[in-house]
């Protein structure tokens, strides 16, 4: 079935579920901050920049979706309401929440409520999804992530900054990567993991529904089991390493001497997530005459990709 998502903005709503209490005072500011067409780490720096403060002194539980209407928590360290008035950030709205003792940092949230418009239907499935398969999806790869994180694995630093595009001095390819972010040089690396993650849970489900994307295939059963899978790395034991075999790499490949802070501890996954809330209506799709348009409302735990679920639904 062919179907359309994310044809405007309004078509991918994400409201963060968060976990952090707020108090009448506190060293950090907390505010909630509404955006459209906008990343999360964009906002940040104008944010930054506005306050004239660091990057640091910002911080969130999560990265959301750019093409999309969001919503989510920030901290700001040591910053009072009256300066927050001063801020003016294009398709941005922020609303002051509170104070606490605590930053927000990467995983302070329960997870996410979504609402998905998918268009261009010319009829709308049936039944509803209790759970689905927790797959990494496209928004994890991007064009290159994975295979440049797969070079830095191997060790082969050349290669990946050839296809970075990166300068290089006397053939210092260690020194080139260097010079990028360690936020962005992590998620390549991440980025290879979560390939490995998908690779196994496919293996895993073996029979299914099957959807195509850009690194190989989704399979979506109709069984749901409480199991955890490996994100491969360093410190972790991984019975089953079939799918490490066959990429010809060890667990200790993710020791990465060269670039001691990307070296990745392994850790356990999910395979299967719960759907909760879900639900589905039918309309005219205004911007596709003559098809209909469906409404998919559902909350999912942190980490996990709505689009997964999307595609599970119109497999």
């Amino acid at each position: 079935m062919t179907y359309k998502i994310k044809q405007i903005p309004e078509d991918f709503i994400v409201d963060e579920i968060s976990n952090v209490k707020s108090n009448q005072q506190g060293r950090f500011l907390y505010i909630e901050v509404k955006k459209k067409n906008r990343n999360t780490l964009d906002v940040v720096k104008e944010l930054a920049k506005q306050l004239k403060i660091p990057l640091n002194k910002i911080g969130f539980a999560g990265s959301k979706d750019k093409h999309a209407i969001t919503t989510q928590l920030f901290s700001i360290a040591n910053c009072n309401q009256s300066k927050l008035k001063e801020v003016n950030i294009d398709n941005v709205t922020l609303k002051f929440i509170g104070y606490g003792n605590e930053p927000i940092t990467l995983g302070d949230l329960e997870g996410n409520r979504f609402t998905v418009t998918v268009r261009n239907l010319n009829k709308i499935p049936e039944g509803k999804i209790d759970f689905c398969e927790n797959y990494f999806d496209e928004q994890r790869f991007s064009k290159n992530n994975k295979q440049v994180g797969e070079f830095i694995v191997r060790k082969q630093f050349k290669e990946a900054v050839e296809l970075l595009e990166l300068p290089v001095t006397q053939n210092n390819y260690v020194g080139s990567l260097q010079k990028i972010p360690k936020r962005l040089s992590k998620l390549y690396v991440h980025s290879y993991q979560s390939y490995l993650f998908n690779q196994s849970l496919q293996q895993y489900v073996k029979n299914g529904k099957k959807v195509e994307y850009s690194l190989g295939t989704f399979i979506f059963g109709d069984k749901k089991e409480d199991i955890k899978l490996p994100l491969p790395g360093f410190g972790v034991e991984i019975q089953d390493q079939q799918i490490l075999k066959k990429e010809n790499i060890t667990l200790n490949d993710f020791i990465i001497k060269q670039f001691p802070e990307l070296s990745m501890e392994g850790t356990f996954r999910d395979a299967y997530v719960k759907v909760k809330e879900f639900s589905i209506e039918t309309e005219n799709d205004e911007l596709n005459n003559g098809k209909k348009k469906a409404i998919v409302k559902f909350i999912l735990p942190k980490s996990c990709y709505a689009t997964i679920v999307i595609k599970k639904l119109f497999a």
